[in-house]
């Protein structure tokens, strides 16, 4: 099934603006850790989670995330990240990044290969 957003998609997009929000880490952790599970998960098994509505019976999978889950599964956006996103606020710093010139160096904890850089 073809789906507006992947379930691991919406989990992510979540905890990013969870933590942009400065909302409590351990929720943000909570929804970053759903995603490693249900990304880790075969196809069969999400197939049959989907099926059966039981996401919640994987361990890590909590109420508010197994809502997510469900939602995003269906083919809906989830109403979390409906909320999390109408509620942003515009992080300023427009004026300031529109006039950089040049390209950006950055040293990063994945730069020396102590992380990894997809996330």
């Amino acid at each position: 099934m073809d789906r507006p957003i992947d379930p691991v998609t919406a989990l992510r997009q979540i905890a990013y603006y969870k933590d942009r929000a400065r909302e409590d880490p351990r929720r943000v952790m909570a929804y970053r850790n759903a995603a490693d599970i249900v990304e880790a998960l075969p196809d069969a098994q999400r197939d049959r989670l989907g099926a059966s509505g039981s996401w919640q019976s994987l361990p890590g999978i909590g109420p508010k995330t197994a809502k997510v889950i469900a939602q995003a599964w269906a083919g809906h956006e989830p109403d979390a990240l409906v909320e999390l996103r109408m509620a942003a606020k515009d992080l300023g710093g427009g004026a300031l990044r529109s006039a950089l010139r040049g390209d950006l160096h950055v040293h990063s904890n994945w730069s020396d290969g102590s992380a990894r850089s997809r996330r």
